[in-house]
């Protein structure tokens, strides 16, 4: 072997041994994984619930997102089809933070049983012992005082919203759309629920033509704005969503139920259309069959299940305005200070105050989203 040959050989070999080094390669993943935490997960839930059949399972999770559990995926959805469960009928992985506990939830629908499960992905990955606890609505409404007890003593590690909303909301059905929206937020409110009515009017009364996007000026705002990110990629970082608050006597002047600016836009000829529009919580609490003494959670669920049933939309948004812009006029609704409406015309400039004295709208607000959210605080 001439010394090109043995050079290159070199070379060889200590480029494998450099990538099987790098951090989050095959190797390592396999190193640090355990390979039968899955098994005994799934092994754990079916002890509690029974056997995973797909037409009564849903398995909520934030597989992926929480730090380091991205190398048990594959272990997982081993598991999960073997049983033939579906990614898009029996799964529901949410968005959380890297630093948040990795988890399972495990609901029967035939049941209402649910299953928690913590997994501590420590030097020894440790499932926790499981909490099972029946969260049917029905029968979580019939009793709200001890289910609210139940949230208090974070019987669920404080996911118990996210966890009794999503699985109840998979049971009404939900819209796949809807879905990934719910993933992205990691849990089911009536914020999100009207971001998505909103997104939905807008597609059916502004379609986009060729060359077209939605850009929005979500101001105030609310829950709604995870979904234009997750439907229309209307992301800060790609300069397609503008998040800002108004002042209480602003939301007042604009008639109190003010769900932002949206613009169909057309960067090829430089102009597009604002749509400025309103939308009726008022009419949403009335109609839902929420009562007066109902505990937040409560309240919140019922909101969402009336939401779901599109035949209810009809009146729920409304158009403030609707104006052509030009790049000029586009450019100054991106800026910094600048308040979108008063930018339009739609409402007069604020005098001058302490920028602390009405900074936060859902203290002082009266009506609409935050008059609600006022509410629901107090119950």
């Amino acid at each position: 072997m001439n010394k090109q040959n043995i050079l290159q050989l070199v070379c060889s070999i200590t480029l494998i041994l450099a990538l099987f080094a790098l951090p989050g390669s095959a190797a390592s993943e396999v190193k640090a994984s355990d390979s039968e935490l899955m098994p005994r997960l799934f092994s754990l839930a079916e002890s509690e619930l029974g056997e995973l059949e797909a037409e009564n399972t849903l398995i909520i999770t934030d597989l992926g997102s929480s730090e380091g559990s991205y190398i048990y995926q594959d272990a997982f959805y081993k598991e999960f089809f073997e049983r033939k469960l579906s990614s898009t009928k029996n799964l529901l992985k949410v968005q959380n933070s890297k630093n948040s506990p990795f988890w399972f939830a495990f609901f029967n629908k035939a049941s209402g049983n649910c299953s928690f499960i913590e997994i501590n992905l420590g030097a020894k990955p440790e499932l926790s012992a499981p909490v099972t606890r029946n969260i049917a609505f029905e029968k979580l409404y019939s009793n709200q005082t001890a289910w609210t007890e139940e949230v208090n003593q974070k019987v669920f590690k404080g996911r118990e919203f996210a966890i009794v909303t999503l699985a109840n909301g998979w049971v009404e059905g939900l819209d796949y759309e809807l879905i990934r929206c719910l993933e992205t937020h990691n849990h089911f409110c009536p914020g999100v629920s009207s971001g998505y009515v909103l997104a939905k009017w807008m597609e059916e009364n502004y379609p986009l033509s060729e060359g077209e996007q939605y850009l929005v000026f979500s101001c105030p705002t609310w829950c709604k704005e995870d979904v234009f990110v997750r439907l229309w990629d209307a992301t800060p970082g790609k300069r397609g969503l503008w998040a800002s608050e108004l002042r209480a006597e602003e939301i007042e002047a604009l008639g109190g139920a003010p769900a932002g600016i949206f613009v169909v836009w057309n960067g090829k000829e430089g102009k597009g259309k604002a749509v400025a529009l309103n939308f009726d919580f008022d009419k949403v609490r009335e109609s839902c069959g929420s009562k007066a003494e109902d505990a937040g959670w409560a309240s919140k669920y019922l909101m969402d299940v009336w939401l779901l049933d599109d035949k209810n939309w009809k009146g729920l948004v409304s158009e403030a305005a609707v104006l052509e812009i030009d790049e000029a006029t586009l450019a100054e609704l991106k800026l910094a200070d600048s308040n979108p409406y008063v930018t339009l015309g739609l409402l007069n400039p604020p005098e001058k105050s302490k920028p602390l004295e009405n900074a936060n709208p859902s203290e002082k607000a009266s009506t609409g989203f935050f008059a609600w959210l006022n509410q629901l605080k107090e119950n």
